[in-house]
């Protein structure tokens, strides 16, 4: 999930100098090579640790510095407390430095259960291969929490080593576990974990049963195009839900019918799903027709009051217009005259579906005093041919919001859109908005070769704030893994001034272009704190705090994990304390998956000015779970999210700090540019 899944308080954490500019065309200047500033050491802090009250601000100062102190972690993983080891445990992962890993291989196999659950957790966020070897045998281990904790991090560092000790425990496993490996198997797309998961997606077990299912839908594979189709009707609708959106996936024209039939089906998830994955599927096979006896239901659901149901149906409205009357009036009159995120799709819908009468629709949300409707027309202008969309573009790229000029570039999709409209994202190199750099960027780099222009945009980077620009020439340059130019321009990246950029361009050189992690040591955050800053926060986000968020929808309210994320927990009081979060809109909606907040610019790149570190945990993702949003790790700042319903594919990749108390049926009425009107927090018992 990026953080505008966009791109990616000054009270918790310091201010990082991050990255982010404008670039032009040109090489950059040679410049000397500069020497990499040394960590500042680690703090000689006391060596008891006697109760978790005493360990963990030291351990928390730790994490929010990234700091490794094998003194201050092994004093910890040595305590009599079990408590207090298996913080020290978490605290390992969270670092995120290998060096780490001697301690966790320690609490793998400490006495206590409590411990070497924590412990397996924390070798799955580590993300150090070399601990599966470690991890393994807990697939054994008398607990079953251990064991199922230790599935879980076998399938999140998706080694083949893990893959083949899961399939070798499955049939042996005890039915209480058999769930646990299932789940884990999802993240090995591979011929033999389909085969062995396919037997359990007719599991008596309604558990084990939905956990093949999820593995088998997650990441789908066509040998598993029986079972998917078959799990329509499956009695778990976060199962069936899945299995829709896997048909979706794998987009076989065979599966119009089947998807089509549960479009009768009466509960949302397996709804939205079914409506979004025919979607994809006749957007992939143009001369498919949509299941015909299907219009009116589709039209029905169009205007239904629910907009996770109406959006995902406008925008199939497009495969009906042409055949059925009805299909089209509605979807005419939502693109004209509709209002919100419906009249945006609607017009998206209308004018792919009717290019050449879509003049008219285009005008006026280009006039519209909505820069969310002339957004909605700039990315529109992608299913125009490029000569019909040229001037339009053009004039939509001098639009005083950024919004509607990153909407001009995310309708450049295809490669020789791009190419046609390089002069317009060149000159969006230069634009005032981060965003919108950041993404003409990734445009420029998709079509291959400009190792040159990333290079000047790292090193133009090195003068501004935003780490957007940095990010987006990283995740470019280790596209190519064998190519030396672009592992320079990570190494440059690694140099940057900015803590997280160059974190960031670390962890790409290692993972991707398999550097020595010797000669790139991690840096460290500098943030101004002592232990005893930390523990203060540690007392005061363990207070009981209670967001209220009020909306045009109603009011929900989120009841905030200090215990868990305390710096995050802490950063967003800061935030909504200072009245940040109101009149923002929530610019980001994805029916039956997520609705994020957080970013005051609309653009999905906004953000504090800073980032905060993840504070990963072992608590899931249920619907109506509260996230930090991200760009990569540590980039969290001021976005966050709500989820409609579970998603455990998030677990241990984004901070969970709070979940919904009361009104989640008003998260899932709020539709995308909805404003949050205010954000009130209360500290009670906690």
């Amino acid at each position: 999930m990026r953080r505008a899944l966009g791109a990616l308080g000054a009270v918790i954490v310091s201010v990082a100098a991050g990255l982010g500019s404008s670039a032009g065309c040109s090489a950059p200047k040679p410049r000397p090579a500069e020497p990499i500033p040394a960590p500042s050491p680690a703090p000689a802090y006391a060596a008891a640790m006697a109760s978790l009250e005493e360990a963990e601000p030291a351990l928390v100062a730790l994490e929010d510095r990234r700091s490794f102190d094998g003194r201050t972690l092994e004093a910890a993983a040595s305590s009599p407390e079990a408590t207090v080891r298996a913080r020290a445990a978490l605290a390992a992962g969270r670092i995120g430095d290998e060096r780490a890993a001697g301690t966790l291989s320690r609490l793998l196999t400490d006495a206590s259960p409590e411990v070497r659950e924590s412990a397996a957790f924390a070798g799955g966020i580590l993300g150090d291969p070399g601990l599966t070897p470690k991890l393994v045998p807990l697939l054994g281990d008398p607990d079953d929490r251990v064991a199922g904790r230790a599935a879980w991090s076998l399938g999140f560092l998706e080694q083949p080593e893990a893959q083949k000790a899961l399939l070798e425990a499955l049939p042996g496993t005890a039915a209480g576990r058999r769930p646990a490996l299932l789940f884990a198997l999802w993240r090995f797309p591979t011929p033999p974990v389909a085969a062995a998961l396919a037997p359990y997606a007719a599991d008596p077990d309604p558990a084990a049963r939905s956990a093949a299912l999820y593995a088998l839908a997650r990441r789908p594979q066509e040998v598993s195009l029986p079972a998917l189709t078959g799990c329509l009707r499956e009695s778990d609708a976060t199962a069936a839900s899945l299995c829709a959106r896997a048909l979706g996936l794998l987009g076989q024209t065979s599966s119009i019918e089947p998807l089509g039939a549960v479009l009768d089906d009466r509960r949302l998830p397996v709804l939205i799903a079914s409506l979004t994955a025919l979607h994809a599927l006749l957007e992939k096979h143009p001369g498919a027709a949509a299941p015909a006896d299907k219009a009116a239901r589709v039209t029905a659901l169009s205007g239904d009051a629910n907009p996770n149901l109406a959006v995902p149906a406008l925008a199939l409205l497009r495969f009906y217009v042409g055949s059925d009357r009805e299909a089209f009036r509605r979807l005419w009159a939502a693109a004209s005259t509709g209002v919100g995120r419906r009249r945006q799709v609607a017009l998206r819908a209308a004018v792919a579906a009717l290019p050449e009468q879509s003049d008219p629709l285009l005008d006026s949300a280009v006039a519209s005093s909505d820069p969310f409707l002339r957004g909605a027309a700039a990315s529109a202008l992608g299913f125009l041919p490029v000569s019909a969309a040229s001037a339009r573009r053009a004039k939509l790229m001098t639009d005083p919001e950024p919004v509607v000029r990153l909407k001009v570039l995310e309708g450049l999709e295809a490669p020789e859109a791009i190419r046609a409209e390089r002069p317009l994202i060149d000159a969006a190199l230069a634009d005032p908005n981060v965003a919108v750099r950041a993404t003409a960027l990734d445009l420029a780099a998709s079509i291959g070769g400009e190792f040159a222009l990333l290079a000047e945009a790292v090193e133009a980077s090195r003068e501004e704030s935003n780490p957007d620009v940095a990010i987006t020439a990283i995740g470019a340059a280790e596209k190519s893994p064998d190519s030396a130019e672009a592992r320079a321009v990570v190494e440059a990246a690694y140099r940057s001034p900015s803590t997280l950029v160059s974190r960031l361009a670390r962890r790409s050189l290692v993972r991707s272009f398999h550097a020595d992690r010797a000669a790139f040591p991690w840096r460290t955050y500098e943030t101004g704190k002592s232990v005893a800053d930390y523990a203060a926060l540690l007392r005061e986000a363990r207070t009981g705090w209670i967001a209220r968020i009020e909306t045009a929808r109603g009011v929900f309210t989120i009841r905030l994990a200090g215990g868990e994320a305390p710096l995050t927990v802490m950063n967003f009081v800061s935030l909504a304390k200072k009245g940040y979060f109101e009149g923002a809109p929530v610019h980001r909606v994805v029916p039956g998956f997520v609705v994020q907040d957080g970013d005051p610019t609309g653009t999905g790149s906004g953000g504090p000015g800073y980032e905060i570190r993840d504070e990963l945990s072992a608590l899931p993702y249920r619907a109506g779970t509260v996230g930090m949003a991200l760009s990569g790790p540590d980039t969290g700042g001021s976005q966050w999210f709500v989820t409609q319903a579970p998603q455990p594919h998030l677990d241990g990749g984004y901070t969970v700090f709070g979940q919904i108390l009361s009104g989640m049926d008003v998260v899932n009425r709020i539709e995308q540019d909805d404003r949050i009107l205010r954000v009130t927090v209360q500290a009670g018992p906690a």
